[in-house]
């Protein structure tokens, strides 16, 4: 623009559009600014100003360049971030595992003052402390792997072998259970005791072997559905892990748990072998392997042949010398399993010292698909086994088809807490009443569901069990299926001050919406309005 034509403003003379600003935006002509007229010098002030600007600009234009602001950075599309993300999430677990970095100088606090900062205060000793009660409670996995994460501190507190004694790794959330597991012992696992590997179908010979090289301290592996291994890897575990004592097989093929090798495991155990479970497998020749356990394991402890097929139509239990090769049995789970006792002379069942140290025992039996099952399990079978067990807590008795009231009666236990006869024929007789009455003052759990009890039977039993409020432990009662009436309901609830759980799903005795399960506020709620319930279900009200 030449220079005549500018006006003392610095702007076109345009007659009827002179103006010195607008805040419209491009509507009229606007004031240009100072810099534009030929005598204009800055003042010392406007000088420092734009050099701000120019030194604000320049960082800006630098600090782009950094976060990646070029056009390759820009051409990234959104299905790559995702992908970006996903291997990020599933890197998390890996790095979270990974060693600590090592340094000279030791850790070093923030330097900032503030309470975010209390974490990496905390001595160490104190913190580790504080992450083995959570452990306990919780477990090692996934915590420790979480709190890696926070500063290095809490990483160098995490990675103290003394807090990975116990480890589950059949969590759904582990990808690679190989990998994973290569990583946890490599870097943690050094004083190992318990390990989870239950459902790691992809799990090999060569994860086992790692295991038994690096875990001198293992006592229980959980093995549930590993079906890649080989009887190589339950050997190596049976003769190389000296302080293994609990094994669990349970879902493993009838190729993998052949007789010789369960027998070769048992008798290689001898002695340590303190829990062996296999439920839901098939066995065959498993009558020769339980001769092996009643001669070698005296110390066994728990048992459990729940939901296993055998290749007999009977597993024959010899009672007596099973009391006699293992008195220090203290759980033994047979349900679902076609068992039965054999026929010995009335000496030796004299003789015989009994499970003295017995406290759990669970022989129920779903009726409604396998009910010849339940006829191996009557009432001498009962009797033999249970002869000296005083220190029973737990018998199961479901759906049992040849069990009377009578042998409940006779048995000597002292203080059993959880008592489960459902669809069991103890319902047909008239002394469930004196079987409640035995055991109502340390009963904790009774489930007398879906029995039809003779008469006013189950109402005599339900007024003996409330009668001593003071005394009442029971916390959980299951009567669904039952004919209690309302009226009974509302002693109960009077008579037993604990309880916490009470299921009448299915009482046909009782009005429509009060047939269903309670518990917390809802059980609360019954106790405050069981009264109008009651009046409601009247005759004529």
């Amino acid at each position: 623009m030449p220079k005549g034509e500018k006006g003392i403003l610095g702007y076109r003379k345009t007659p009827g559009k002179e103006i010195l600003f607008s805040f419209v935006p491009r509507k009229g002509n606007e004031c240009a600014s100072d810099e534009e007229d030929s005598d204009y010098e800055p003042s010392d002030e406007e000088r420092d100003e734009q050099s701000v600007i120019k030194s604000k600009s320049a960082s800006k234009l630098i600090t782009s360049k950094f976060k990646g602001d070029s056009k390759q950075g820009k051409k990234r599309t959104r299905k790559s971030k995702q992908k970006e993300k996903i291997m990020k999430r599933r890197r998390n677990m890996v790095s979270d595992l990974s060693p600590p970095a090592s340094s000279s100088k030791g850790f070093q606090p923030a330097a900032e003052n503030g309470h975010q900062f209390w974490g990496q205060l905390l001595p160490i000793e104190i913190l580790v402390r504080v992450f083995e009660v959570v452990v306990q409670e919780k477990g090692a996995v996934p915590f420790l792997c979480r709190v890696s994460r926070v500063c290095h501190l809490w990483r160098e507190a995490a990675s103290k072998p003394s807090l990975w004694q116990r480890i589950d790794l059949s969590f759904g959330w582990v990808k690679s259970i190989a990998h994973t597991l290569n990583i946890l012992l490599e870097n943690r696992l050094s004083r190992l005791k318990v390990l989870n590997l239950s459902m790691s179908a992809k799990l090999t010979d060569k994860e086992i072997k790692l295991i038994v090289e690096k875990c001198q301290l293992l006592e229980s592996i959980n093995l549930t559905g590993c079906i890649k291994l080989t009887p190589a890897s339950f050997k190596l575990l049976s003769t190389k892990c000296q302080h293994l004592k609990a094994l669990n097989l349970s879902k493993l093929t009838s190729s993998i748990l052949t007789p010789v090798l369960l027998k070769y495991m048992v008798e290689t155990f001898n002695s340590r072998l303190e829990e062996f479970i296999i439920t839901t497998s098939q066995l065959r020749g498993f009558q020769s392997v339980l001769k092996s356990l009643m001669t070698c394991c005296k110390n066994l402890r728990l048992l459990d042949l729940s939901n296993c097929k055998f290749s007999s139509d009977f597993l024959m239990i010899p009672i007596e010398e099973f009391q006699d090769g293992c008195p220090n049995l203290e759980i033994l789970r047979l349900t679902g399993s076609k068992v039965r006792a054999n026929q010995v002379s009335k000496r030796v069942k004299e003789e015989s010292l009994g499970f003295p140290k017995l406290k759990e025992v669970s022989v129920a039996v779903n009726i409604t698909t396998t009910l010849s099952i339940s006829l191996g399990i009557t009432d001498e079978f009962l009797l033999r086994l249970l002869k000296t067990s005083s220190k029973l807590k737990h018998l199961d008795l479901r759906g049992c088809t040849h069990i009377t009231a009578d042998v409940l009666q006779k048995l000597l236990l002292d203080a059993l807490e959880e008592l489960f006869i459902s669809q069991c024929s103890v319902s047909k007789y008239e002394g469930i009443a004196v079987i409640v009455q035995k055991w109502m003052h340390s009963l904790i759990e009774l489930d007398l569901s879906w029995n039809v009890f003779p008469g006013m039977s189950l109402d005599i039993a339900m007024k003996k069990l409330s009668s001593t409020p003071q005394q009442s432990s029971l916390r959980i009662l299951n009567l669904s299926g039952t004919s209690i009436t309302a009226h009974r309901v509302k002693s109960l609830l009077e008579g037993c001050p604990r309880l916490s759980s009470l299921d009448l799903t299915s009482c046909r005795g009782l009005p429509r919406g009060m047939k269903q399960e309670y518990e917390g506020e809802r059980l609360v709620s019954l106790k405050e309005n069981i009264d109008s319930v009651i009046e409601e279900d009247e005759p004529g009200s």
